[in-house]
């Protein structure tokens, strides 16, 4: 591989980036001693952005995110024993910053900074007025879930959704184990118990990421139907949740964030499993959804109780990084929510027939 290097990047960062799998850990050594071909990596990152978002071309949009997620994708996962001299990290690392600058930048852009400035400077007030900013927002009570999900959700809805769902539920509870590092007090003990409950308080078969699993069993959602029918949208708003999530540098959006998710899926969870009962699929498969309408909403509580509200009392210039971070979740969740409603309503019978 280092004496092709110069041809590396012949197909794109991509291509790349996904060679480095196969390289000895020798190979990858010189890779990252070689500054020359970083410099070229750094540039192709750089000019597949600018077509991304300077250029609004969707190719290179999937392109960037397909390089964002493979990156997380590791960050994710655990080592296997043969792979522990491979240090792909200061690679990696070039790539990522590159994208998430331009991710990040892109998403700022759409927010107005009368949005989030102007806010109460008290944790109480802060938390009342971060509530009315998403309830506010279209994606707060979104017409997927409490339109078409609630009235006339099909199975093979429900299907579709759970495999957009799949960019942050199974990663989530190591989201909040990032999180925690460098917290402290209250703050740091409700993002633990929160991170507890996704553990299922110790219980195996309660853990969260299990449940979701045997959901999307029970709705026939296996890899290769989440691989063909997973949206660039929801790949969007799962490598801004593993972006903020990681970064210690964006803790305070992803309090914001999180924050939202948190507020948000008790409202929407109830809609999906009242049409999941009147479908009268398996009740096993719906107990994931079915825990966190009640377990989410005292999070959400909890969050903005004892994450939020202190740290705007210890500091009130925080509250403009949360508030940026919730309205990053409610942009991209609208953004995925509109898509998926097109999906589903192209494909209805209702929707045909009211064509013809």
């Amino acid at each position: 591989m280092p004496e092709n290097r110069k041809n590396l990047l012949a197909a794109g960062p991509l291509s790349a980036v996904r060679a480095l799998e196969s390289c000895t850990a020798g190979e990858l050594a010189l890779l990252t001693e070689d500054y020359a071909f970083r410099s070229r990596l750094a540039t192709a990152c750089k000019e597949i952005a600018e077509r991304a978002y300077g250029q609004n071309d969707r190719t290179a949009l999937a392109e960037v995110h397909e390089l964002l997620a493979h990156v997380y994708d590791r960050d994710f996962t655990g080592v296997d024993i043969t792979d522990v001299d491979h240090e792909r990290q200061p690679l990696l690392r070039d790539v990522a910053a590159i994208l998430e600058q331009a991710m990040l930048g892109h998403e700022l852009s759409r927010i107005d900074e009368e949005t989030v400035t102007g806010h109460p400077r008290s944790g109480p007030e802060y938390v009342r007025w971060l509530k009315d900013l998403v309830n506010a927002h279209p994606a707060g009570w979104h017409p997927l879930y409490h339109e078409h999900i609630a009235q006339r959700g099909t199975r093979e809805d429900l299907r579709l959704l759970l495999a957009q769902e799949t960019n942050l539920d199974p990663r989530f509870d190591d989201i909040l184990a990032s999180m925690q590092m460098g917290r402290t007090g209250g703050e740091k003990m409700e993002i633990a118990a929160n991170y507890w409950d996704e553990m299922g308080n110790g219980d195996t078969g309660l853990v969260h990421t299990s449940l979701f699993a045997r959901t999307l069993d029970a709705i026939g959602a296996d890899r290769a139907f989440i691989r063909d029918s997973f949206m660039l949208e929801a790949g969007i708003s799962g490598n801004l949740s593993a972006c903020l999530g990681l970064a210690r540098r964006h803790y305070y959006k992803a309090v914001g964030y999180f924050g939202v998710t948190e507020y948000l899926a008790p409202r929407r969870f109830r809609c999906v499993v009242d049409t999941w009962r009147k479908l009268g699929l398996h009740e096993a498969g719906i107990t994931y959804h079915d825990l966190h309408i009640g377990v989410d909403a005292g999070h959400a509580s909890g969050w903005f109780k004892n994450v939020v509200a202190p740290l705007v009392d210890g500091d009130a210039r925080i509250g403009r990084d949360i508030a940026l971070g919730a309205m990053i979740r409610l942009n991209t969740s609208q953004d995925y929510l509109d898509e998926l409603l097109r999906r589903m309503r192209d494909r209805s019978p209702v929707a045909v027939g009211a064509e013809a």
